[in-house]
């Protein structure tokens, strides 16, 4: 029997269903990430879209079936009006809701992730103008705290093998294990570590300064060209390696405009 709830989510994604319909794949508070149906929804005078078809954080109304979830109303509870209006704001906002939708699995509640979704969104809506350069550096920001909070935290201090704290510029970089390795490892167990490569000590500084410092704080730093896009290859390094999906576009490329 079908049962009527209300949730409260951001939209991730959306794509067509035969002729007039349309899915929404929703993060929500309190379910999840959900795949939700409006009827019609992709007809020009559809009602339900307005509200979904823009970053913000919407009530829903919805009908749980046991096949599927459909979408009986919906209104509007934050919009972030300046995003709208700022394609550079609008593709960052689009790219990191496409990670988050990557990185998520359907039904697996996370308030906190929830939380800092909706605090993402608020803090690109309100920050100055941004270059390309700026925006790619925040989104490679939002993916690391995305992985932290997935369970894919990187270990930036201490050595994955031995477990010492690493010296600077003796140690290397291991996406798939998930952080620095320190040269005397990779000497004596090569095996192990042979996918380690090295890294510069600006860069590292870099990852963990976007991990470790609020959205607002990725403002300041200045982006030396090559160390940014040492940083981009680090976070992409890690996203391949710990999501189910790899994003079309790589995250420095993803906000030119």
């Amino acid at each position: 029997m079908a049962a009527l709830v209300h949730t409260t989510g951001i939209v991730l994604s959306r794509r067509d269903h035969r002729e007039a319909d349309r899915w929404y794949c929703v993060y929500t508070k309190e379910f999840g990430k959900m795949d939700l149906l409006a009827r019609g929804g992709h007809k020009p005078l559809a009602k339900l879209t307005p509200h979904l078809e823009f970053p913000a954080e919407v009530e829903f109304l919805v009908v749980r079936g046991r096949q599927l979830d459909t979408i009986a109303g919906t209104e509007r509870r934050v919009a972030y009006p300046r995003a709208y209006a700022d394609y550079t704001r609008l593709t960052l906002l689009q790219n990191a809701l496409h990670l988050v939708d990557m990185g998520t699995r359907p039904h697996e509640i996370d308030r906190v992730l929830y939380d800092e979704l909706a605090h993402w969104l608020a803090f690109i809506d309100a920050a100055p103008a941004l270059s390309a350069e700026r925006a790619g550096f925040l989104l490679g920001s939002f993916a690391l705290k995305l992985l932290a909070l997935l369970g894919y935290r990187p270990e930036l201090h201490r050595c994955l093998g031995c477990r010492t704290d690493i010296a600077a510029g003796a140690y290397r970089w291991h996406a798939l294990k998930g952080g620095v390795v320190c040269d005397g490892c990779v000497v004596e167990d090569q095996e192990t570590w042979f996918a380690a490569r090295a890294t510069k000590d600006e860069t590292l500084k870099l990852v963990r300064f976007a991990l470790m410092e609020s959205f607002d704080a990725q403002l300041r730093p200045h982006l030396p060209g090559v160390v940014l896009a040492d940083f981009h290859e680090t976070v992409e390094s890690l996203i391949v390696s710990h999501f189910p999906t790899i994003p079309a576009a790589s995250l420095r490329s993803a906000c030119l405009v």
